[in-house]
């Protein structure tokens, strides 16, 4: 986790915390290698949210979910972590 924001609730009254995830890796693309290098905008709901509020950042995580636009109508897109590991 590269940043983490503050944990906050939706109007329903769920957990929410938005934070950014740094990648780095060397990958393989037309038989060389590419290195990659990126940083997403996240966002954890309920649980999710209320245990990595406890993270520092820094910490190195392998999470999956869902890819979503940021805001209805945006181009912008927001990483919804579903689960997470510390690894």
């Amino acid at each position: 986790m590269a940043e983490r924001g503050e944990l906050r609730y939706t109007p329903a009254g769920i957990e929410a915390l938005d934070f950014v995830l740094q990648h780095q890796s060397t990958q393989s693309e037309a038989d060389m290698p590419c290195e990659v290098q990126l940083q997403i905008g996240c966002v954890g709901f309920g649980k999710i949210a209320h245990e990595m509020h406890r993270l520092s950042p820094g910490v190195l995580l392998q999470v999956s979910g869902f890819l979503r636009a940021s805001r209805r109508g945006s181009r912008q897109m927001k990483l919804h972590v579903t689960q997470y590991i510390e690894v």
